[in-house]
């Protein structure tokens, strides 16, 4: 089911049953509570709790000030915009402005009434909308699987990336790096679904991989810098050597080790013979320094998942 379809679903639902509790309760304006509640249905967990205690706490801040207006001044029009014209300001001051709407239609209603005590009847309406709210966001799709299965795709694509680069082709990383975009934003609204923050291993692992796709568009770029010197091949075999090793194993490290004896028996090659090698021997020189970065982020990472 898409989210949109869900989350329409419940809004009509919590309307409903908030409608229906507030008649049960015999609460005047039982309506607001299934407007409330479909205001109050937000995409993520963490989403819904924020807004709803937000409109508890302005709302109640706007009913007294509506109040102690009122009962002082009178149940006038006038009146009811200096409520406003204090409460709003005040909303956006301590950053509740997502109380300002539905606190606005509750304040109304000790108008309507010409009676402060509609503000009592206002604060039920309220609470039920809100709880329904949040009762009902409690209940989410879970995307785990759905995470899982980018990261592999992830994994895939940046194999065949390094295929294309050995082939001395020119990789696209457009996909890969959409690949990652839309994994991110699926991790990220994962993570807003859970009640209990807690560090996501999965966002690391993305963002990983997006910085060692940043350093094979270095590599390639450089190898495309190197026609003259048969040095060149040695680091095409060892990005071959790496394409089965992409995933989510600790193989960095080993390919590390490998990495240090080919830059150790770069040193003991002869010296450039002219200008040309000197520059190209400089550009591979280069390259390992980027495939030993590309590499140290997947150890760092495997660094992280061993302290959590």
């Amino acid at each position: 089911m898409k989210p949109w379809i869900f989350q329409a679903l419940k809004m009509v639902i919590g309307a409903l049953i908030a409608i229906v509790l507030s008649d049960f309760l015999s609460l005047e304006y039982s309506v607001t509570a299934g407007i409330i509640v479909i205001l109050s249905i937000q995409p993520t967990k963490q989403q819904s709790i924020r807004v709803g205690v937000k409109r508890i706490i302005a709302s109640l801040v706007g009913l007294i000030i509506t109040a102690g207006l009122m009962v002082l001044f009178g149940y006038t029009l006038p009146i009811f915009i200096l409520s406003l014209l204090l409460f709003i300001p005040l909303a956006f001051v301590f950053k509740m402005e997502e109380g300002i709407v539905v606190s606005a239609v509750l304040m109304s209603h000790i108008l309507a009434q010409a009676d402060w005590k509609y503000g009592i009847n206002a604060i039920f309406i309220l609470v039920i909308g809100v709880l329904i709210a949040v009762v009902l966001n409690l209940f989410m799709p879970n995307k785990s699987k759905s995470i899982e299965k980018e990261i592999l795709l992830i994994d895939e694509s940046l194999r065949e990336v390094i295929k294309t680069i050995t082939e001395c082709e020119c990789a696209n990383y457009s996909p890969i790096l959409a690949m990652i975009d839309n994994a991110i934003h699926t991790i990220r609204i994962e993570s807003l679904n859970q009640l209990l923050p807690k560090r996501d291993l999965n966002i690391s692992y993305v963002t990983m991989r997006k910085e060692q796709v940043s350093y094979l568009q270095k590599i390639e770029m450089d190898l495309k810098r190197v026609v003259v010197t048969e040095y060149k091949q040695d680091i095409v075999k060892f990005l071959k050597d790496m394409v089965p090793r992409i995933g989510k194993a600790n193989m960095a490290s080993l390919l590390l080790v490998q990495l240090d004896q080919m830059r150790e028996a770069y040193k003991e090659k002869p010296l450039p013979k002219n200008r040309q090698e000197f520059e190209e021997r400089a550009i591979l020189f280069h390259i390992l320094f980027d495939l030993e970065a590309f590499l140290m982020a997947k150890v760092r990472y495997h660094e992280i998942e061993e302290i959590r």
